[in-house]
């Protein structure tokens, strides 16, 4: 069940959470030990979080993606992760990502909060609404690089958050 697990968080996607080095990076100070550590920290911690939300995201649909040609062999739909044991490992990845994000600096608990929030509101029901399911997307971009900046208190500009937003 373990190999399933690591399935069920998607590590394939962990690649998206290298935003949060981008501030710093910008800044030029992940050369010193403590920006690097701390953005270190909140890599991982954006990992846990966007791997609960892969989790919630799966209970929710289990149903339809059990009728899907190809969901329907993701951990949770197949039952290689029965359901009460995939809520648990949500909950505590969902939980744990903003809670190791505060241990680094409060601010950046909260934008790894209000990125679970925003990823379970997507999920359960704001994905299905036209424009406002993109803008929901491009906008976890953009909290990555702010919980990089919030956890390295590396001050964002306005074109540098326009740059997030855009690519």
């Amino acid at each position: 069940m373990m190999k399933a697990i690591l399935k069920e968080a998607r590590p394939n996607q962990w690649t998206k959470n290298v935003l949060v080095f981008a501030a710093p990076g910008a800044l030029g100070v992940l050369n010193e030990w403590e920006p690097l550590w701390k953005s270190l920290v909140m890599f991982v911690a954006f990992c846990l979080v966007s791997s609960g939300t892969y989790y919630w995201n799966d209970i929710q649909d289990v149903e339809q993606d059990r009728l899907h040609p190809k969901k329907k062999f993701r951990p949770i739909a197949s039952g290689a992760i029965p359901l009460p044991i995939a809520k648990v490992i949500g909950t505590l990845l969902l939980l744990g990502g903003p809670a190791l994000a505060a241990s680094v600096r409060l601010e950046a608990g909260g934008v790894v909060a209000l990125y679970a929030v925003l990823t379970i509101a997507y999920s359960s029901r704001l994905k299905h609404v036209a424009l406002l399911d993109l803008a929901i997307v491009a906008a976890g971009f953009v909290l990555r690089a702010m919980a990089g900046a919030a956890g390295t208190q590396t001050p964002m500009s306005n074109w540098f958050v326009l740059c997030t937003t855009f690519g």
